[in-house]
């Protein structure tokens, strides 16, 4: 009778240990979503991004590809993740709209300061300080000079 009750008991204490193992890893915080978050409006991001978050979540790494596009694209990771999942399901975002390259791009000489430029430019500068404004926008125009360089050229006349 003590080999029957030691028997029964073994067999109980496997069971609950199965019992235990298996609803472990649900009773854990883990997130679930009962569906993908959904991507904030107005997200832009670059199409080489894309791909390229693209293929990091499709390798089986979608928090990577998360902190790639928080660190690259500067969205908060919550957003990040919605746009990852976004991603893996064929969204395509738009993007961003090309900055002005004439306003940050050094612009370039278009022309030498010629004898018709400099006539113009004498005459200018004698008559008026408005006149002097204008010469300078006409200095700019012609050669491309930017404003400091521009106004120490019409100094030196």
């Amino acid at each position: 009778m003590l080999i029957f009750g030691l028997i029964v008991t073994v067999i109980l204490a496997l069971v609950m240990s199965y019992v235990v193992i298996r609803s472990g890893p649900s009773s854990r915080n883990v997130p679930t979503f009962s569906s993908p978050p959904t991507p904030p409006a107005g997200v832009r991001i670059s199409r080489e991004l894309q791909e390229a978050v693209r293929d990091t979540a499709s390798r089986g790494n979608p928090e990577q590809a998360a902190k790639r596009l928080h660190k690259e694209a500067g969205l908060p990771t919550t957003q990040a993740t919605a746009v990852v999942y976004a991603l893996q399901t064929g969204q395509v975002f738009p993007e961003p709209e090309p900055t002005s390259t004439a306003a940050t791009a050094e612009p370039t000489r278009r022309a030498p300061v010629d004898a018709e430029l400099l006539t113009t430019l004498r005459r200018l500068v004698v008559q008026d300080r408005l006149r002097r404004t204008a010469a300078i926008r006409l200095l700019r125009e012609r050669t491309g000079m930017n404003n400091r360089d521009a106004r120490r050229f019409l100094d030196a006349l």
